[in-house]
Parts: C-alpha cells; sequence; structure tokens
C-alpha cells in the first residue's frame, strides 16, 4: 500500500525534474544566442542631413569598448577624422565626435561592437549631407515690398529747376515770327513819320 501511495509522488517529482531541465536549457540558449542588437543610430539610416556633430549607435546589451568600434567613410570609402569611440553611462550607446564639416555626399558608417557576454556583432548605416553649414545655395533677394522714403522737397530748388528746364525748351517759332513782324511795322512806322516831317521841313523853306 505505501509503493502503491508513493508512485504518483515519484512520478511528479520526475516530471517536475524534466520540466526543469527543459526550461532551463531554454533559459540557457536564449542568453548564449543575446548579441547586442541595435536600437537606434545618428543619423537616422538613410536620411539627408547636414553635417552631423556626432555618429552613434545605440544597442541592447552593454558593451566592451575596448574590442567595438564605430568609423565613418565617404561615398568613395574613404574614412573620415573623427573622434576615438566612446560609450555613455549605461554603457549601450556608443559614438564619435565629427571634428570637421562634411562635403555633401553619402556616407556609410560601419560598427563593430562586443557585448559584455562576449558575442560579437558587425552592421553599418548611412546618411547623405545635403549642404555643409556656410555653404547653403543663396537665395536671390526678394524685391521690398517697403515704399521708398521721400526726400523733403525744397522749394528754392524746385524754383531753379523750374527755370532752367524752361530756359532749355525748344522756341516757339511762331511766336518769334509774331515778334520780328511786329517790331518790323513799328520801324516802318516810325521812317514813315521822319520822313514826313522832312518833306514838311523842306517846303517851308522853299516857300520861305
Amino acid at each position: 500500500m505505501k509503493t502503491t501511495a508513493l508512485l504518483p509522488l515519484r512520478v511528479f517529482l520526475a516530471a517536475l525534474g524534466v520540466v526543469s531541465v527543459v526550461a532551463s536549457g531554454f533559459f540557457l540558449s536564449s542568453a548564449a544566442n543575446a548579441h547586442a542588437e541595435v536600437v537606434s543610430t545618428s543619423p537616422v539610416d538613410n536620411t539627408q542631413v547636414t553635417t552631423p556633430s556626432v555618429i552613434s549607435v545605440t544597442v541592447t546589451e552593454e558593451l566592451v569598448l575596448e574590442y567595438s568600434y564605430i568609423s565613418l567613410f565617404d561615398e568613395a570609402g574613404n574614412p573620415v577624422p573623427q573622434e576615438p569611440a566612446t560609450l555613455d553611462a549605461s554603457g549601450r550607446v556608443m559614438s564619435s565626435a565629427i571634428s570637421q564639416s562634411l562635403a555633401p555626399g553619402t556616407y556609410r558608417v560601419a560598427w563593430h561592437n562586443l557585448s559584455v557576454d562576449g558575442h560579437e556583432l558587425d552592421g553599418a548605416f548611412f546618411f547623405e549631407v545635403t549642404a555643409t553649414p556656410g555653404e547653403d545655395p543663396a537665395t536671390p533677394a526678394e524685391p521690398s515690398t517697403q515704399p521708398s522714403e521721400e526726400l523733403p522737397v525744397d522749394p528754392e530748388a524746385e524754383a531753379l529747376i523750374a527755370v532752367t528746364r524752361a530756359g532749355d525748351g525748344p522756341s516757339d517759332a511762331g511766336l518769334t515770327t509774331v515778334q520780328i513782324v511786329g517790331w518790323s511795322a513799328l520801324g516802318a512806322g516810325v521812317l514813315s513819320g521822319i520822313a514826313g516831317i522832312v518833306v514838311v521841313f523842306v517846303r517851308r523853306r522853299r516857300v520861305g
């Protein structure tokens, strides 16, 4: 009776042991396969930006800086000058400062990390520099909509200008002709009067 009573208990404990072994194997396998996967990058992959001051990659696991790196290359594959890589306080953000302005073009950021659990991972992301600070295309100046400021009018200057313009204008030919005719008639009248006086004087002399 005692052996029969203990049999279910032994079966239960055996099953519990099997479950524990399987669960332990599952968790150990998950831990062994854990890598420092990428959470985000800066600049964001495949975006257009101006010259970034820093490039960085954020991962899910703490990294070992001595065996991790982040490097920048131009579109010809040449390395771009940058500061040594650093980790933030969490050990999950690896970054590097850019020491110069970048010319417009496509750039590649290559990274390699070693997580504290001993697993390594490599990757890369890209971004495009569209303009360098201080070298943005010049935009044409828009015409001003502000009314122009009027200068104060000098009455004496305006009068002088008016007189000058009147003197410089073309003469009226018709008016000049009338003036000539008038002076000619006046001259003829004067001469006729003088001639009449002379005739009268001569006649009186003869009679006397």
